[in-house]
C-alpha cells in the first residue's frame, strides 16, 4: 500500500534523517484535515530531487512533523527521459496534457506556439501560466509516486522549442507521415522527444522544417488522434517498447 506523500518545496538538506520535519500550513491542513490522519501513520516527503524521505507523522495543538527515519531515491521514473514538446492550446487542455504527462511518465513539458494555435501566451500571461502548470506537475507527481517532477518550460517560436531540445530520438507526429518503430528506438535508449502540433496540426512548412532541424516525421497508427490525447500515446507507445509498460522486475 502506498503511503500519503507531500511535496515540500525545499532543498533536499531541509531534511534530516532521525530528525523531526515540520510540514508547513498548507501539507499540515491537507494531513490532518483532508487526509484526517492519525498519529503515527507514515508518510512520504519530497521535494522533485529524486529523493523521498518517509517516516511517521505527529500532531500537537499548533504543529504537524514527521519523524523521518528512512529515504529512498528514484522511484518510479521510466527507463526512457522523455520530452514532449507541446503547441499550445486552451488552458483547460494544457491542465490535462501536464497531469497525464507526468503520470505517464514524461520527463519534460516544453510549451510552443504554432502556425495553427488559437491559444497565444507571452509576458506575464506566460509566466503565471507556467507557475500553475508547474503546480499540477508536483501534484501529479505526488499522486502517482514519481520522486522527480517534469519541468515545464516554454519557448518564444517552434524553432526555438525544436531546437532547444537534445534527445537520441526526436519524432514530430504528423497525420499522413509514415509509420513504423524508427530504428533508433532499441534497447538502450536513453532519450526520446515528441512534438505535437495544436487542434488544426502542424502545417506542411513547419513538418518540413522540423524535418530539416533533424525531427523525424511519425504517424504513430491508423486514427487521427486529438492534440491532448497524441503526446501520452506516445509516451506509453514508447514506454512499452522499452519494457516499462508492463514493469519487468
Amino acid at each position: 500500500m502506498s503511503l500519503p506523500r507531500f511535496f515540500i518545496d525545499l532543498p533536499s538538506n531541509a531534511f534530516r534523517m532521525n530528525a523531526p520535519f515540520e510540514l508547513p500550513p498548507k501539507a499540515a491542513h491537507h494531513a490532518g484535515r483532508a487526509l484526517r490522519l492519525a498519529a503515527g501513520e507514515r508518510v512520504e516527503l519530497f521535494n522533485g530531487s529524486g529523493t523521498a524521505w518517509q517516516g511517521a507523522i505527529g500532531f500537537s495543538a499548533d504543529r504537524t512533523w514527521v519523524d523521518i527515519d528512512a529515504a529512498t531515491e528514484g522511484a518510479c521514473e521510466p527507463p526512457v527521459f522523455m520530452t514532449l514538446v507541446q503547441s499550445f492550446v486552451s488552458p483547460e487542455k494544457t491542465d490535462w496534457i501536464v497531469e497525464k504527462a507526468v503520470e505517464t511518465g514524461v520527463s519534460a513539458v516544453r510549451f510552443v506556439p504554432a502556425e495553427r494555435s488559437v491559444t497565444r501566451l507571452s509576458g506575464e500571461r506566460l509566466a503565471k501560466r507556467l507557475a500553475r502548470l508547474t503546480d499540477i506537475a508536483r501534484a501529479a507527481a505526488e499522486q502517482c509516486g514519481r520522486n522527480l517532477v517534469p519541468e515545464i518550460t516554454a519557448s518564444p517560436s517552434l524553432a526555438a522549442g525544436l531546437a532547444a531540445v537534445a534527445a537520441d530520438v526526436r519524432l514530430i507526429l504528423a497525420p499522413g507521415a509514415k509509420g513504423g518503430v524508427p530504428a533508433e528506438i532499441r534497447p538502450g535508449l536513453r532519450s526520446a522527444a515528441f512534438a505535437v502540433g495544436p487542434e488544426g496540426g502542424f502545417s506542411a512548412a513547419e513538418i518540413e522544417a522540423a524535418e530539416a532541424a533533424g525531427w523525424r516525421p511519425t504517424l504513430l497508427g491508423a486514427r487521427v488522434l486529438r492534440t491532448e490525447t497524441a503526446g501520452l500515446a506516445a509516451a506509453c507507445w514508447l514506454e512499452t517498447l522499452a519494457g516499462d509498460y508492463p514493469r519487468r522486475e
